[in-house]
């Protein structure tokens, strides 16, 4: 008997029409392009030659 108090005293809130994969209220991912994949490894080229050295280190690789 109690649970069926406890179900009816529940306050039922209009549900809004939710995005796909909008899961909570928080802010959206914004729509940007992905880089081309070229001009990444043109980048990744002109990267400071020791940096994998210098990571390593750090990670204890």
């Amino acid at each position: 008997m109690k649970d069926m108090i406890a179900s009816l005293e529940r306050k039922q809130r209009p549900t809004g029409p939710l995005r796909p994969g909008d899961d909570e209220g928080g802010p959206s991912r914004p729509k940007v392009d992905r880089p081309d994949t070229q001009d990444l490894m043109r980048r990744m080229r002109r990267v400071d030659p020791n940096q994998a050295r210098r990571y390593r280190q750090r990670t204890g690789e």
